[in-house]
């Protein structure tokens, strides 16, 4: 009798636990860094509206003053509305990671908080101060987002 040796037709049981154990690593070591990664694009959507929002400021302070003299502290005032701001649409209302408020109190002050999508919360804010005197811009950040405000 010719005894032929078989051929192997799948995986053994231990080879797929080997699989499924390694993916498992991958994925324990991979997903917080793409759910913090996720965050970070949604705060560059904060950023990106403050940019718009202090240009808008800029023009509102200088259409005010007649681009010459600093703003008084009601040409301030009536640069912290977003109708007073070209008609600026309020961004909250596309924005479904944010809710953005617009001030006055020294300076205008843009506050951008997390409506929680994702990993941030209510306590993660960004809140840009744009000084009416010199035209710089602060920001300060807390919670989650407290690394996108490093220089």
């Amino acid at each position: 009798m010719n005894i032929k040796t078989r051929q192997k037709q799948g995986f053994t049981l231990i080879e797929i636990i080997i699989v499924v154990v390694i993916l498992g690593i991958l994925a324990a070591v991979a997903l917080p860094k793409v759910t913090e990664n996720i965050d970070k694009s949604r705060a560059s959507e904060a950023f990106n509206t403050n940019s718009s929002i202090i240009k808008a400021i800029d023009r509102c302070l200088s259409d005010e003053t007649g681009g010459g003299s600093l703003p008084t502290a009601e040409q301030c005032t009536t640069c912290s509305t977003y109708a007073a701001l070209n008609n600026m649409p309020d961004p909250t209302a596309a924005s479904t990671n944010f809710t953005f408020t617009l001030t006055n109190g020294g300076g205008t002050t843009f506050t951008v908080t997390a409506t929680g999508k994702g990993q941030l919360g209510a306590g993660d804010t960004i809140i840009f101060t744009f000084n009416t005197q010199t035209g710089g811009v602060t920001k300060d950040c807390a919670g989650k987002l407290a690394k996108m405000c490093k220089a």
